[in-house]
């Protein structure tokens, strides 16, 4: 077995096609003109952390558990992060793996071959238990335990949604300090940051000198900084060390300096990043040190004004620069087995970009052909190359709030006559159907719900009706706003189906449920326009953004594939699920606000 796979987050067959049509994309078009192309199937819903575990484990959420970026505990209602679960033990709260499901590199380990996942999803933390070589993608959280929001250190009062703002104060002409939280430390019977002093030496409209917890760092503006590495005095003996990027964005007059998300150090890590830690370290001390957050291209610095498009951009360049050459160097060391990484920058460019700024995109899928060929060039014919997405893309012009909907149709009533608010206020003995989620309908079913009013032989009654009225719902447009609404007993097999949404709302082209849908908020309004950097998607139906396979080999006589087919086109088998019990009941971690704080760093909400 020697299999290479090169995983393109969101590249999207109708924009592959109509680029390959104009010769702009010559090395993925040799693969497709001998038969090494086809559309991909995709799982349902079309969501990142979803549909790359479908892929690794060739079973739908319901062979997996893994339904949407947000969950929500039956019993409480409480909404959960699904590629951060946590689990309260003796030593305190620590993060478990997202899903137990047996994935092809684990097959390919068991039938004693190295194998190798890099910045796949839904992999931290990491499991020592198995064989397999890991570098976590999406899902690996900062030094505080969420999805990671910057820090912009400014001398002037700024209105941020999402990173925090740090305020830097004159301590002599040209000189500024401020401090930078970092995690949460016990202080004298509180919780409060541990943090490090910050000083800013500006020494011209171009130039500045930073002292960070010690250390000193030459800012150029509008230049990222290398990797900083830095450590925290969280007890007598005991630091957390952490690592980020700086940027100074201004110099003139207002001092703004953006710092990326503390991301956790590998060399250093509390909890199981990699596996092992000896891989990680081997690969920082030999290529060079990387980013180490799930999602490193900042979209939430870029949505906050923090950093510009140009800067944004040069950061999405640096990451792949690197995973490239770590990829390529473990390329130089492979002789068998499965090397698999994902390459997730052109997913984050498209969000900001597809809409207004196509060129932008479709340069990105030119850097990926070229990065093809060098892999082609590499592996010659001595290997079988297996290049793949997990979805491909739309233009996200309308939020729709979904509970809003609902409760406008009376399936959920709120409270003492409250005309908007959030789980908690939810009248539980009046509602039969809610929204967690960006794509995800639950019915109020009694018996499985905390407080469920909906027996059992009305669900069936029910899901129809509803599912008839998305259906018909048309938005400001006239246009449709719901391309399917999917049963999840029609689509989903395996012992975790039982534990899924009860609906699978697959949004039209042009909509996708809000951010407040996704965290089970009720605002005042069914659906509202995006105005958002953030302007194109994918969690919408699968049928709209279907992926792309590509492989050194004749596709054709496969017919149509699907997410179910990877594992035998890498490894040559299909997996076994039959034995996969899924857990009693979902577990859920935190407050409403724990549960925002955590999901700040992911743009999608």
């Amino acid at each position: 077995m020697k299999t290479i796979i090169l995983g393109f987050d969101s590249f999207d067959p109708a924009v592959f096609e109509s680029l390959a049509g104009q010769n702009h994309l010559p090395h993925l078009k040799k693969l497709m003109d001998a038969g090494g192309y086809s559309r991909l199937e995709v799982c349902s819903p079309p969501q990142t952390e979803v549909s790359w575990t479908c892929i690794a484990t060739g079973s739908d959420p319901g062979g997996h558990g893994i339904f949407d970026f947000v969950l929500r505990d039956a019993a409480t209602y409480a909404p959960y992060v699904s590629i951060l679960p946590m689990r309260k033990t003796a030593l305190g709260e620590q993060f478990v793996p997202p899903y137990t499901t047996r994935t092809f590199f684990e097959e390919a380990a068991e039938m004693g071959y190295p194998s190798t996942a890099l910045w796949w999803p839904a992999m931290y933390p990491a499991r020592p238990n198995i064989p397999v070589n890991t570098l976590p993608g999406l899902g690996a959280p900062d030094i505080r335990g969420q999805l990671g929001v910057g820090v912009l250190f400014s001398t002037e009062d700024e209105n941020l949604k999402k990173v925090a703002l740090a305020k830097l104060t004159a301590s002599a002409a040209n000189r500024f300090v401020g401090a930078l939280a970092g995690p949460t430390v016990r202080k004298g019977g509180a919780n409060g940051a541990a943090t490090l002093p910050i000083e800013v030496n500006v020494l011209n409209a171009q130039k500045a000198d930073v002292t960070l917890g010690g250390q000193k760092i030459q800012l150029t503006l509008g230049e990222w900084s290398e990797i900083v590495e830095l450590k925290f005095k969280v007890g007598m003996l005991f630091n957390i060390h952490a690592i980020t990027r700086l940027i100074a964005t201004q110099l003139d007059g207002a001092v703004r300096i953006y710092s990326l998300p503390l991301q956790i150090h590998p060399l250093h890590s509390v909890q199981h990043y990699a596996s092992s830690p000896a891989f990680a370290k081997n690969l920082w001390t030999k290529v060079g040190p990387y980013l180490t957050i799930g999602w490193p291209q900042d979209t939430s610095g870029l949505e906050d004004g923090c950093i510009n498009d140009d800067q944004f951009l040069a950061l999405c360049d640096l990451i792949f620069e690197r995973r490239k050459q770590i990829f390529f160097h473990l390329l130089g060391e492979f002789k068998e087995g499965v090397l698999a990484g994902i390459f997730d920058d052109l997913d984050r460019v498209q969000h900001m970009f597809f809409h207004n700024r196509r060129d932008i995109a479709e340069a990105w899928y030119k850097k990926l052909d070229d990065f093809v060929g060098e892999v082609a060039a590499r592996i010659a014919d001595k290997y079988r190359l297996l290049i793949l997405s997990d979805h491909g893309f739309s233009i996200f012009k309308h939020k729709i709030h979904l509970n809003r909907w609902l409760m406008e149709n009376g399936w959920l009533v709120l409270k003492d006559d409250l005309k908007e608010g959030g789980l908690a206020d939810v009248d539980w003995s009046k509602t039969s159907a809610y929204a967690v989620g960006l794509n995800s309908l639950y019915l109020n079913v009694t018996g499985r719900e905390g407080q469920g009013v909906v027996s059992a032989e009305k669900i069936e009654s029910l899901l129809a009706e509803i599912q008839q009225k998305l259906l018909d719902w048309k938005g400001p447009d006239g246009s449709a706003v719901v391309e399917r609404a999917r049963l999840k007993h029609e689509i989903y097999t395996g012992p975790f189906t039982r534990l899924g949404p009860d609906m699978i709302v697959g949004y039209a082209p042009n909509y996708r449920g809000s951010a407040e849908t996704g965290v089970g908020k009720i605002p005042a309004l069914t659906h509202e326009p995006n105005r958002d950097h953030w302007g194109a998607d994918h969690c919408m139906d699968a049928d709209i953004v279907p992926g792309v396979i590509f492989a050194n080999r004749d596709l054709r006589d496969f017919g149509a594939l699907s997410f179910r087919d990877i594992p035998f086109l890498a490894i040559g088998k299909h997996l076994d699920v039959s034995h996969i019990k899924p857990p009693s009941q979902a577990g859920s971690q935190g407050s409403q606000k724990d549960l925002e704080e955590r999901l700040k760093g992911l743009g999608y909400l």
